[in-house]
């Protein structure tokens, strides 16, 4: 029980953003699309850098030499982006059409078969029951993230879907997005395939969890941070 008993520890610790902060913080989250979507597109394999990334999205033109398929990942990935940021600011609940609608985004206009619905729909009742009995924020969005690719419903665009999915829960609850960057690419995969192997089909999250727990927490201290610096309030930490 040791590994339940810190990654509980770990979870107690994790605090959400008041209000106020959180309404602060809205500008900056959606001035941060292209660095997210640069992260998680790099993550996907993207060859794009970040500045080529800002190119795209500022002056809408191609970078010679890249595919055209990580110049169309940028478009329709920030349009995603944003339309998570709206769903979060809405306080949507997260239904299929939701996870649909966010996909579809990424992957362009795809059809979905009934085998994917009852999939998604699975994935959802757990997430319902995760909620109705009061899991961790961060438990419950890192599960969703795990799940999702887990089950890995769709032919493409799985890990960006359910990069935005957890997002969307942690802004939608008080917290803050996680940046997954291409430096954390091996970490992110090998505790992914570790957790996935336990029990073959379903995995066993735990891992996972501890892992987004981490990174949620260093999500937090960044944009505490940054809150404290724009409003001065460590200016008299030096005495």
């Amino acid at each position: 029980m040791d590994t339940e008993n810190a990654l509980k520890s770990k979870l107690d610790a994790m605090r959400p953003l008041n209000q106020d902060r959180i309404q602060l913080l809205w500008p900056q989250w959606r001035a941060e699309d292209a660095l997210f979507v640069y992260a998680t597109n790099a993550v996907a394999g993207s060859t794009l850098t970040l500045g080529e990334t800002l190119v795209i999205l500022e002056y809408g033109v191609t970078v010679s030499g890249k595919p055209m398929s990580d110049h169309l990942d940028v478009v329709n990935g920030q349009k995603a982006y944003s339309a998570m940021l709206d769903l979060a600011q809405q306080r949507a609940k997260i239904e299929v059409e939701a996870v649909l609608s966010l996909h579809r985004t990424i992957a362009g206009d795809v059809s979905y078969g009934r085998e994917l619905g009852r999939l998604v729909n699975e994935m959802l009742n757990r997430y319902d029951v995760a909620m109705a009995q009061g899991d961790h924020p961060v438990q419950v969005a890192s599960k969703l993230h795990f799940d999702l690719l887990t089950i890995h419903p769709f032919k493409d665009g799985n890990g960006r879907t359910a990069r935005l999915l957890e997002n969307l829960h942690l802004i939608r609850e008080g917290f803050a997005p996680i940046l997954i960057g291409p430096e954390e690419k091996p970490v992110y995969f090998g505790v992914l395939e570790r957790s996935q192997v336990v029990i073959p089909g379903i995995g066993d999250p735990t891992e996972f969890i501890g892992y987004m727990a981490d990174l949620e927490k260093k999500s937090l201290e960044r944009y505490l941070k940054s809150l404290q610096i724009a409003h001065g309030e460590n200016a008299t930490s030096s005495g």
